[in-house]
């Protein structure tokens, strides 16, 4: 199954393409954004092998996010959507190797073609893209690990980059970067001071585990004092909040500034805390409160998806669907309502 996130600030839009990908065989829609940044966010959280972007988005423009794809030599297969037949944005999407570009308004058929076409780029991400979900399955679960299965996973994944054959040098120093960035990210939260570490020119990998292993030092000396601070009752808070607001459109960097934290140090602290995203936190306790007004409530579907804080009833239908494995309709019927 082949992971896609797509970029589309246009809900309307960005819903249609959702329907579209997941009308095809073998494809699946993991993410959903509507500029850029929110995009390059989701895309080092989800890894997805595939990504549709808009050019136009509030932002930047999805070259850009492009651009930062293929400056960290990820395995994705990109594809440009857009309303405008220009050359120039024709030219930079070829400098960098876009699998298609797309001319609003976009088909079934089109988008199903332009996907199919693809398959052959994508069979060659699945190694390299295995890599990366292992980095994050790993630092997800940072906190979960005894100090032996911390060294012992390090270590495989740190084999994975540099033992095998489907990575070249620059890949193998960006995965490492990327593994060593989110690493860092974790016991700078609980030890702000924390330098950040450097990798070794050659890329021995003896002297690649020796730099990782201190910072796992450092995580297993510093994370039990940590972990018994107040940060999770600033989450419980934020939650709280949420739970009392999820009718308001609410964004991770608004729970940031309302938690006092930047938005990274948020993200990261609300994973560990939740074991979700913000977006599949949010989105999970919408649902719940949905499931509860479709059975003690008489209200149609589309106002309970208004009530929960939904903008569109196809986006509803389908984060509903993802959650409780049927659909609003299917839940009533199945209660006898």
């Amino acid at each position: 199954m082949y992971h896609v996130l797509v970029v589309e600030d246009e809900l309307l839009i960005r819903d249609a393409l959702v329907e579209m990908v997941h009308q095809l065989d073998g494809f699946k829609v993991t993410g959903e954004a509507a500029s850029c940044e929110e995009g390059w966010r989701l895309m080092q959280e989800l890894w997805p092998t595939v990504v549709i972007t808009d050019i136009q988005l509030p932002d930047q423009d999805g070259l850009e996010l492009i651009h930062r794809i293929r400056n960290q030599r990820l395995p994705v297969v990109t594809i440009i959507i857009s309303g405008h037949d220009r050359f120039s944005y024709a030219q930079n999407a070829i400098r960098l190797h876009v699998s298609e570009y797309l001319l609003k308004p976009i088909s079934e058929v089109e988008l199903h073609s332009a996907l199919s076409r693809s398959v052959g780029r994508l069979e060659t991400c699945i190694e390299p893209n295995q890599i990366l979900r292992d980095i994050q399955r790993f630092i997800d679960r940072l906190h979960e690990f005894e100090p032996i299965g911390l060294f012992e996973q390090t270590d495989r994944i740190l084999h994975a980059i540099l033992g095998g054959r489907s990575l070249d040098q620059g890949s193998q120093t960006s995965y490492l970067r990327i593994f060593m960035g989110k690493l860092t990210e974790y016991i700078k939260i609980i030890h702000p001071e924390f330098q950040d570490a450097s990798l070794p020119e050659d890329l021995n990998e003896q002297r690649v585990r020796h730099v990782f292993h201190d910072l796992l030092h450092e995580w297993t000396l510093r994370y039990p004092q940590f972990a018994g601070n107040n940060m999770r009752l600033v989450i419980k808070r934020a939650c709280e909040y949420m739970g009392a607001h999820m009718q308001d459109e609410l964004t991770l960097k608004q729970m940031a500034d309302y938690s006092n934290l930047s938005p990274s140090y948020f993200g990261v602290l609300f994973k560990q805390y939740t074991g979700k995203s913000f977006v599949n936190y949010l989105n999970y306790i919408r649902i719940e409160k949905a499931m509860e007004l479709l059975r003690t409530s008489d209200k149609k579907v589309y106002e309970i998806a208004e009530d929960v804080g939904f903008a569109t009833l196809p986006y509803f239908n389908r984060v509903f669907k993802h959650v409780a494995l049927v659909t609003p309709n299917e839940y009533r019927k199945g209660l006898g309502l």
